[in-house]
């Protein structure tokens, strides 16, 4: 779970934004920085459909994309001026995968409803999810 201070991605071409869906969103208190592309802070678990359904889990602040649709799902929080950004997830970006690509540590499922059953009815993203939901951050 690296702590970052990366820039915002840019948006991507929409012939190569791939669909999205949330499948869980908790909100988390925690220090963030707000503007334009910005929610409240969440602790979410999203997939991105490519030859599967890719998945991900932490913490965000950053809006996935327009119309449902992204290149790059990140796990990052815009920290408070002077601060810095910080990521706490399984990945720092989520994207689609190639057939031919390293996937792990993303979560891989054939249909939405898998992914459904992950977050719903498994013990692993429970843990995790009580995990983000304790973090403190001093600002």
């Amino acid at each position: 779970m690296p702590c970052t201070s990366r820039a915002l991605s840019t948006a991507c071409a929409d012939e190569t934004a791939k669909p999205y869906v949330v499948v869980s969103s908790v909100p988390v208190e925690l220090p963030h920085r707000g503007g334009e592309g910005t929610i409240e802070p969440r602790v979410v678990i999203r997939v991105i459909q490519g030859y599967k359904y890719f998945g991900s889990y932490g913490i965000t602040n950053i809006v996935g994309g327009p119309a449902g649709k992204s290149c790059a799902l990140q796990n990052l929080v815009r920290g408070p001026e002077g601060m810095g950004d910080y990521s706490f997830g399984d990945l720092a970006e989520l994207k689609a995968f190639a057939p031919d690509q390293k996937v792990a540590p993303a979560k891989a499922f054939d249909t939405l409803d898998q992914a459904a059953k992950y977050v719903n009815e498994g013990s692993e993203f429970a843990n995790v999810q009580r995990m983000l939901m304790s973090l403190k951050i001093k600002n």
